[in-house]
């Protein structure tokens, strides 16, 4: 009986530690977010313009656009907003940029429960620099569910994006 009672011991042992594991590892998952390109110096020049575009695009029908003559210092040839379920690196791609591997890997899969890069809520801005080398800013907020499958792009001269149709 005492063997019976260990081995039931041990066992019930087991699969809470392993129960515990596996929440964890749920968990972690579940709640994987990037954190955001926070260090580039174009981020937050331009989250104040989505953060701005969200509330319009809540309250209807204002027209508004993203000056993007600024970014990179102005050296840029084409830039490119994506919204939620776009993969900007395949778009840039097809553009003909030049993409690191770091990025074409973080840019076109998904990871953890994300269905895309760039998730329900989220913005990634791309452009391509001077010498034709893909840069991507990606925003852990973005313009709302009207921003979901955006793909909106502009080339010099031009250097105003209408984000909202008016």
């Amino acid at each position: 009986m005492k063997t019976f009672d260990r081995i039931v011991g041990n066992t019930a042992g087991i699969l809470a530690a392993l129960s515990i594991v596996g929440f964890v590892t749920f968990l972690a998952l579940f709640l994987y977010k990037p954190a955001g390109d926070r260090s580039d110096p174009d981020y937050h020049r331009y989250l104040e313009t989505l953060d701005r575009v969200s509330v319009q695009l809540n309250q209807r029908g204002m027209e508004d656009a993203m000056d993007l003559s600024e970014l990179n210092h102005g050296d840029w040839t084409t830039a490119c907003l994506f919204g939620g379920y776009t993969r900007p690196a395949e778009k840039m791609g097809k553009l003909g940029a030049n993409i690191t591997e770091n990025d074409q890997r973080r840019m076109s899969e998904a990871s953890g429960f994300r269905l895309s890069p760039v998730e329900e809520f989220e913005v990634v801005i791309a452009y391509m620099d001077l010498s034709n080398n893909a840069h991507f800013i990606h925003f852990d907020t973005g313009i709302g569910p009207e921003g979901q499958h955006r793909e909106s792009c502009v080339s010099k001269p031009q250097t105003r994006l209408v984000l909202v149709p008016s």
